[in-house]
């Protein structure tokens, strides 16, 4: 069995610290500990991007920091316990670019299978960006708007999937 990237982070069970096994478990391997039973799901992690556009150009971000450095993408991230993905993405995209945005609808939900960190589901939607007046955290080292036949080469995750999404259904 090849353990995916999230299973190479675990040798010991968290619970107990007994040296994990792979068990077969509703028919696929995973990580279980003979001791007290614990089993590692590695289920997708919830996170939300956003799609905003400004002079019918899209922000995109270039990534400062691996997985992924110098790979373009949309703002968003890890929706928080307790928090929906609405207000997730508007908070990431604060985080990330100082601005405030406005959400006017759901693009689509995607499963992302390609980051090396591990599973994740996005849940992508398309708004809005206020200001003019970009500021970046140390997640990314650049933005840019981009005329949608003009996206960079490099676009992380299922972004550049949801971006020809979002244009075949824009009003």
């Amino acid at each position: 069995m090849q353990p995916g990237p999230r299973e190479k982070e675990y040798k010991y069970c968290p619970t107990c610290k007994t040296p994990l096994e792979w068990k077969e478990i509703d028919r696929r391997q995973l990580l279980n500990c003979p001791k007290c039973n614990f089993i590692f799901w590695n289920n997708p992690k919830p996170v939300t991007s956003v799609i905003l556009t400004k002079d019918d150009k899209i922000l995109l971000l270039q990534r400062s920091k691996e997985p992924l450095k110098d790979y373009w993408v949309l703002p968003g991230g890890y929706i928080d316990y307790e928090e929906d993905p609405e207000s997730a993405v508007i908070r990431e995209t604060k985080e990330e670019t100082g601005q405030e945005v406005t959400v006017d609808r759901l693009v689509g939900v995607y499963q992302i299978d390609n980051d090396p960190s591990g599973n994740n589901i996005d849940i992508i939607y398309c708004g809005k960006i206020a200001g003019d007046k970009v500021l970046l955290n140390d997640e990314s080292s650049q933005y840019k708007f981009f005329i949608p036949d003009d996206l960079p080469e490099k676009i992380a995750y299922k972004h550049r999937e949801a971006i020809t999404d979002w244009l075949k259904f824009r009003k």
